[in-house]
């Protein structure tokens, strides 16, 4: 299995977030990671990207519970990007609780290809990525 070029992760835990780049790390599957603790956050440098012709993330990891915007608040934003830069970005909802109304409601975010339970493995990591790419 290779690696992509740009994880992007967003998650509002510290200590999930540091847990999980570092398995992302040591898994040796993407080139650059790039972690943020909010959506806001993650959206401008999105849109920051976009602006200067930086690389948009391959994969984004995205939490579903988070204060300020939920993970659908950033997909709700997301889709407003240009189609040419969203349309090659594929997102993995993490949770904690994996609940019935939320995996549906992702699904109709046409991003969305899979959810993750946390704590993230390297073993889940491995399987989105051969799954998906």
């Amino acid at each position: 299995m290779g690696s992509v070029a740009k994880i992007m992760l967003i998650d509002d835990d510290d200590i999930s977030n540091f847990i999980t780049e570092r398995k992302l790390r040591n898994s040796g599957v993407a080139d650059k990671i790039v972690v943020y603790n909010s959506g806001s956050n993650a959206l401008k440098e999105l849109g920051d990207n976009l602006t200067a012709g930086d690389p948009w993330p391959e994969i984004i990891l995205l939490d579903i519970r988070m204060p300020v915007m939920d993970g659908f608040g950033f997909l709700e934003e997301f889709i407003l990007f240009p189609l040419e830069h969203t349309e090659k970005v594929k997102i993995a909802m993490l949770t904690s609780s994996l609940e019935k109304e939320e995996v549906k409601r992702s699904y109709l975010y046409k991003n969305v290809i899979d959810f993750i339970n946390k704590p993230i493995s390297e073993d889940k990591i491995r399987a989105l990525l051969e799954k998906n790419l």
